[in-house]
């Protein structure tokens, strides 16, 4: 029986990844949600803010893959899109150390939409990204023009997980909704590493030296709006705990497979560094 998968963000670090694991099962039709231009006749036009846009999406969805929206009303939206969407599993991707967030937090509202509305869901709490790395909008472009990584992370590792790996074990919860129901899981790359760390290595591998600057809190949300230098504050206080340093089996015991470490990704992407 073909099983009809919505899947939010279509065209985003993980939402596209998904679709394409999704691919690869044939008892699946894929919805692929993005509000740009359709060019794959799997995509289906999705905007968070127009909601006329939601019954073609998802109508009739056997699952829903949620990449977040980081929005301030994504609790409200959240629960709009679930009651849309009567009896789909729902598979959230949050982030770590969610739990450690007051329960009237932003990132502890987004969940308990889904996990007081969804009759079926799963929780992903991601550590960060490996992919940032190679995005003009986070590292990109200072790594290959300025040689350096500025983050905020008070010298603690952070545990940087692929998204490819953190699809893998969406998937897994779509397509075996039954095993995966009410579960959390914490996924990571296989270690933590420090920014320090990543500029030796991308240095190694560019033949060029990159260093990692270390920049306070305060500068990290200077300038945000209230509720951002909330959200962002607080996910950054983690950072600096060591939250985000906590190293899971999620991707091997979920999905089956080795989670990707940090270094294979720089090696792997080292021509997009280069000037």
């Amino acid at each position: 029986m073909t099983r009809t998968i919505f899947v939010t963000g279509a065209r985003g670090k993980t939402g596209r990844e998904v679709v394409a694991q999704l691919a690869e099962h044939g008892d699946t039709e894929v919805r692929a949600g993005t509000s740009q231009s359709l060019r794959e006749s799997t995509t289906v036009h999705f905007d968070w803010q127009d909601r006329s846009t939601w019954p073609e999406a998802v109508g009739e969805a056997d699952a829903i893959y949620l990449a977040r929206p980081d929005v301030q009303d994504a609790p409200e939206l959240i629960t709009q899109l679930i009651a849309a969407a009567p009896g789909a599993h729902i598979v959230l991707v949050s982030e770590q150390g969610a739990e450690q967030v007051a329960p009237g937090g932003w990132v502890r509202r987004v969940e308990a939409a889904v996990t007081g509305n969804a009759g079926r869901w799963t929780i992903l709490r991601p550590s960060w990204f490996q992919q940032v790395l190679t995005d003009p909008r986070y590292f990109l472009d200072t790594i290959r023009r300025q040689h350096r990584i500025t983050l905020s992370t008070g010298g603690a590792p952070i545990a940087w997980v692929d998204t490819r790996d953190i699809a893998a074990v969406a998937v897994q919860a779509i397509v075996d909704p039954v095993t995966h129901q009410g579960k959390i899981y914490t996924v990571t790359g296989p270690e933590a590493v420090t920014t320090a760390v990543i500029a030796a290595d991308i240095s190694a591998v560019i033949g060029a030296e990159v260093s990692a600057v270390d920049i306070a809190l305060s500068e990290t949300i200077s300038g945000a709006s209230p509720w951002l230098a909330d959200v962002v504050g607080d996910m950054f206080g983690r950072v600096h705990d060591g939250t985000f340093a906590t190293v899971t089996d999620a991707v091997e015991r979920v999905a089956g497979s080795k989670p990707r470490a940090v270094r294979d990704f720089i090696v792997e992407h080292a021509e997009q560094w280069r000037a």
